[in-house]
């Protein structure tokens, strides 16, 4: 159970923070051939900062309950908690510069904090709890209701009541506990770790399987029309995560559905032929959510699903 996203969250909420050390990590961020490369800075705070700081990330814990796993496309967050694997992200960039401790450079004038892309909060003490935070590209000076304040003094942060200089916020965009990243705000976390440039890259590997399999006509078609959007991009890094395509059985079963349920897609040499018209129906269909109820016979394209098979 422990080994399940729900038994770690389980032992993450058991955590005893109140024994634990805290410290606060500036993330910065730059973009070379659009891939992100990060960078740590060690920030000391003092010692009623990190007890406000353990405070927020228990405030945190109370709203981690539902889970699900992370999808590409997927229903308003609402509550729920969204779960996937470390590796699957970014993020191991990041964790990896500050498990080298007071070797990463210190932040040492406010100048240093210019250009900050996000901040962690890591807990330690038999464990290692780390929180990520997206800073808002508009943030600026000025108190506002809900943040804390703070004031870089003497190479430390320090807590100010009237004052700021770097914005903490009572928000945690997500988790990373062991090896589960429990995402609170989806959008935040997609921003925060670069995820559009890897669902261009499932684009590309999506794309060259198509022309290698000889599932489409005209793959530089399709490229053009998925192009950068994101709306498209979300669609084809599902086809690539359900890979349903690399089945032989659902291609032969897809040309014959589509023949039977008369859906118009125009199939030459067992090949889609893509046109303006039906290019969103290839993709819906493509990731199997072309769907028909068993009870009144309707059919559906569908945004997001959930296996029965898969509880």
């Amino acid at each position: 159970m422990s080994s399940t996203p729900k038994g770690k969250l389980k032992k993450m909420k058991s955590l005893d923070l109140d024994n634990a050390s805290v410290f606060l990590w500036i993330i910065k961020r730059k973009l070379k051939d659009k891939k992100a490369d990060y960078s740590v800075l060690n920030a000391e705070i003092e010692n009623k900062l990190s007890e406000k700081l353990k405070k927020i990330v228990k405030e945190k814990f109370g709203s981690c309950n539902q889970l699900r796993d992370y999808s590409h496309l997927t229903e308003d967050q609402d509550d729920d908690v969204l779960t996937l694997n470390y590796k699957e992200t970014d993020f191991p960039q990041i964790f990896l510069k500050i498990q080298k401790g007071s070797d990463n450079p210190k932040v040492e004038k406010t100048e240093d904090l210019f250009g900050t892309w996000a901040y962690v909060i890591e807990i330690k003490h038999d464990f290692q709890l780390l929180t990520f935070t997206k800073v808002p590209e508009t943030w600026d000076l000025k108190k506002k209701k809900g943040l804390m304040n703070l004031i870089f003094i003497e190479n430390k942060f320090k807590d100010l009541e009237d004052n700021s200089i770097f914005r903490i916020q009572r928000k945690i965009d997500f988790f990373c506990f062991e090896d589960i990243i429990f995402v609170l705000d989806k959008k935040k976390f997609e921003t925060g770790l670069n995820f559009r440039e890897g669902m261009k890259a499932n684009r590309d590997e999506v794309l060259k399987d198509f022309e290698a399999f000889g599932i489409i006509d005209d793959i530089e078609k399709l490229r053009e029309r998925v192009g950068e959007n994101m709306k498209y991009l979300r669609k084809i890094s599902m086809i690539k995560n359900n890979g349903y395509y690399k089945n032989e059985d659902f291609i032969t079963r897809l040309i014959q559905v589509n023949m039977k349920e008369k859906w118009g897609l125009k199939i030459e040499a067992n090949k889609i032929i893509i046109t303006e018209d039906n290019f969103n129906d290839v993709l819906t269909i493509l990731n199997n959510d072309r769907l028909k109820s068993p009870i009144t016979e309707e059919t559906f394209d569908v945004h997001v699903k959930r296996s029965l098979g898969r509880g």
